[in-house]
Parts: C-alpha cells; sequence; structure tokens
C-alpha cells in the first residue's frame, strides 16, 4: 500500500476531523469505569479488541514518527445528512462507533494491521501504539445492501477496493480509496480482561 508522506489540504481536515471524533469519545465516556482507561473497539486480523482513548494524539507528525506507526484504518459509514443516533445496516451490522458521541464522523468502524501478543509468527513484531490515521469510506451502495460484511482485517482493504465496496475519496492520489493523514494517535492495545 501507498502511504504518501506530503497530505493535501483535504486529508489535513479530515485528519481534524478524525480527530476531534476521538477526543469527543473519550472526553464524553469521563471518567473510566471502575478506574479502567476509556476505550474502543477495534478489529485485527479478523478478531475485536480494544484500544486506550485517552493517550495522545500528535498533529503534523515528522516524518520518523509517520514512518514507524501502523496504520489505524478509520472505515466510514456513509448516511443520509441529519442522521442522528444509532443505525443498523439493512444487513442487521451496527458500526463500531454508532453515532455517540455525537461527533464530525459519527459512524466507522477501526481496523488495525497488529497487535502485541500474536506471536512471533504473528504480528506482534509490527505492533507499535502510535497510529498513523487513514481514512476510508464504505460506498453506499455496499453499505446499505443486505450482503454487507464490515472488513475486519487490512489485509481485504485491497479487495474491498477492487470490488466497488469503498468510496474513491482522495482522486490523484496512487491509492485514491485512502487518505493517508499526518495526524498519529497514541493508543495502546489493552489486554484482554
Amino acid at each position: 500500500m501507498s502511504c504518501p508522506s506530503k497530505p493535501s489540504h483535504r486529508s489535513t481536515t479530515l485528519a481534524a476531523i478524525v480527530v476531534a471524533a476521538s477526543l469527543a469519545a473519550a472526553s464524553a465516556a469521563g471518567p473510566a469505569v471502575a478506574g479502567g482507561p476509556a476505550t474502543e473497539t477495534v478489529y485485527i486480523r479478523g478478531a475485536t479488541a480494544e484500544i486506550n482513548t485517552g493517550a495522545a494524539v500528535i498533529f503534523d507528525a515528522g516524518a520518523g514518527l509517520l514512518a514507524q506507526a501502523s496504520p489505524i484504518y478509520i472505515i466510514e459509514f456513509p448516511v443520509a445528512e441529519g442522521t442522528t443516533g444509532p443505525i443498523t445496516l439493512p444487513s442487521g451490522y451496527q458500526p463500531q462507533h454508532n453515532g455517540f458521541p455525537p461527533s464530525p464522523i459519527p459512524y466507522h468502524d477501526h481496523v488495525l494491521t497488529s497487535t502485541p501478543g500474536l506471536g512471533t509468527s504473528g504480528t506482534a513484531g509490527s505492533y507499535t501504539a502510535p497510529l498513523r490515521v487513514v481514512a476510508l469510506r464504505y460506498s453506499w451502495s455496499y453499505a446499505q445492501s443486505l450482503g454487507f460484511v464490515p472488513i475486519t482485517s487490512a489485509d481485504e482493504i485491497p479487495s474491498a477496493e477492487g470490488a466497488g465496496r469503498l468510496e474513491r475519496i482522495n482522486p490523484g492520489a496512487p491509492d485514491p480509496y485512502q487518505t493517508w493523514t499526518t495526524t498519529v494517535l497514541v493508543r495502546p492495545v489493552l489486554p484482554e480482561r
């Protein structure tokens, strides 16, 4: 996958929106229940995990940090303007971030490429807590189809692009389905509880 180092104005704006959504989620969660951190669910290689959403956000990260950060794919669900509250797609699926707390991108899923603890033959060696925001968006027709199945592994992204399940959001880019931002979220994956 290509990851351009110089973002467009659109990607910087998109990054600010994504981060605002993340910060809204963290602040709306308020104090963590039972002393635990504020969390969000993510997909990693077909499984789910929780990430700590209370850690740092770095805007306009330097080239060194961008090079070592793993991608966090934020996959937006298209919805009709004015949609509020939780949604259920015609397939029965509900997004991981499902309208609450209110945010500029209220409906989206998160996909990571790796996690600690998958062993040396898994992806443990490629896991880093710094995560570079990469924006994608499902196509309207696919998200609204009865056959919708969410992307749960970064390995599924190329075939989803090829099959038209994702929308072109970055015309002129090497991969027009993705917007690689210069925003890095520090989001450690939490151990299973």
